[in-house]
């Protein structure tokens, strides 16, 4: 993108880099907010982008951490999306390039008009609002670097058993954090869980939960229990999103075996809702659900926040515990590439992030995020209806 640049912010530190130029339309007084995850972990918290797409200005962000060799899948979600009718204004996101160790892998603009919206109060599908990247790095780690810290939530274990059902959940915190049960078959698995990781945020936290469930196929229910709202539309039973507790389930599978069927799903009020999932044959499997509509990447190590609690198996929750002990692994499934010594890098895609927009506004397809949910072709919204 042509037209200035400004100061480069730096977030974190270690021997890559991931180098973002970023512009937005801003809207109602409020720029634009992103955030980046790396193999389904974020990196530092929420950026705020103040350079004007239409005044052609471009703002840098350094992503710095100690990525390692192989394939990584960079994900730029887009949190505070707006568009409400009869208010002016369009708040927009612009990924205007990216490269990674100084390598360049694009230099074209990706909008993303949108933020995460889910079935079913999405009638479009899924809607992940991000831009999607993909990397090969082929550098060493310099030997005793640290693990990358990461702000998303470390995975919780429940329950005790020779499966493991593993749940990807995430959440709309409002005055609190949401809290769901799990049933397997009818019979509820540990106690209430919380999940802390934000939707909008491009997050979901892993809750594997074990049991011995057998094998064939299983009714997986999940309960939202604490649904809260502060505000509504006058006149109306529909909520302020930006005062309204939600549930996210991103995804599950079961020992290993193939992601269930419609999910992502959101739990707008307090209920539960089921789903069919068939056991693999891995009882030991990690997280096998892709974090963000595509596969995650190399191995490489987390640190998790020391404010990030676990769970342990019968369900409580604990907090402050040292940031070693949260430590988890991403794993890649994405085939193995054989590198030369120099590093390759490949074209991005996107997910959900390049709906047509010949009004240079979040037209088509799109939703509003942060006052409202927009419905398809900038009509009605749809919004979270409660009774």
């Amino acid at each position: 993108m042509s037209g200035s640049t400004t100061n480069n912010t730096v977030i974190g530190s270690g021997s890559d880099n991931i180098t973002l130029n970023m512009s937005e339309d801003q809207a109602v007084g409020t720029d634009a907010q992103f955030t980046v995850n790396v193999d389904g972990q974020q990196i530092g918290g929420v950026q705020t982008v103040t350079a004007s797409h239409a005044a052609g200005q471009d703002q840098s962000f350094t992503f710095a951490g100690n990525y390692a060799p192989g394939a990584h899948t960079i994900a730029v979600t887009f949190t505070n999306n707006f568009i409400y009718p009869g208010v002016a204004g369009d708040r927009n996101l612009f990924v205007d390039g990216l490269s990674y160790d100084g390598q360049t892998i694009s230099n074209s603009t990706t909008p993303i008009y949108e933020s995460p919206f889910f079935p079913p109060n999405s009638t479009e599908g899924n809607v992940y609002g991000n831009a999607i990247y993909t990397v090969n790095d082929t550098t060493a780690v310099p030997d005793n670097a640290p693990s990358t810290p990461t702000t998303t939530p470390g995975a919780v274990s429940v329950g005790s058993g020779a499966d493991t059902l593993v749940l990807n959940m995430a959440e709309n915190p409002y005055l609190g954090d949401a809290q769901f049960t799990v049933s397997v078959d009818g019979q509820q698995i540990g106690g209430t869980q919380t999940t802390t990781a934000d939707v909008a945020q491009g997050q979901q936290q892993e809750f594997d939960v074990h049991g011995s469930f057998g094998s064939g196929n299983h009714t997986v229910s999940v309960a939202f229990v604490n649904d809260k709202i502060g505000d509504f539309y006058p006149g109306t039973q529909l909520a302020v999103d930006t005062t309204d507790r939600n549930l996210y389930v991103m995804g599950m599978s079961l020992d290993g075996g193939a992601p269930a069927s419609n999910t992502p799903w959101e739990l707008a009020s307090d209920g539960s809702n089921s789903w069919s999932v068939t056991a693999g044959s891995n009882p030991t499997a990690g997280d096998t659900i892709p974090a963000s509509g595509s596969g995650s990447g190399s191995s490489m190590s987390f640190v998790a926040s020391a404010s990030t609690p676990t769970t342990a198996a019968g369900g409580s929750t604990t907090t402050g515990l040292p940031a070693v002990a949260n430590t988890t692994s991403v794993t890649d499934t994405t085939p193995t590439v054989t590198s030369p010594t120099t590093q390759d890098f490949s074209a991005p895609t996107t997910t959900a992030s390049t709906v047509p927009d010949s009004a240079g506004s979040s037209g088509g397809s799109n939703h509003s995020w942060w006052i409202s949910h927009q419905s398809a072709n900038d009509q009605a919204p749809a919004w979270h209806q409660h009774a």
